[in-house]
């Protein structure tokens, strides 16, 4: 697994899977906390359509 990085610390990962585990799920503020980084990179997919498909 990645880690030991500036963008992700050695032990992030782990630290983050045991905080969902514990908590049952995880915030993206308490992710951004674990991987000491204010932004979280996101990217997203979305399609429209009006009318029929054909």
């Amino acid at each position: 697994m990645a880690g030991d990085s500036v963008t992700v610390p050695k032990g992030a990962f782990e630290e983050l899977i045991a905080t969902a585990e514990r908590q049952g799920s995880v915030t993206s503020e308490e992710i951004a906390e674990v991987l000491d980084t204010e932004d979280l990179p996101v990217e997203a997919e979305l399609e429209r359509s009006i009318g029929e498909r054909g």
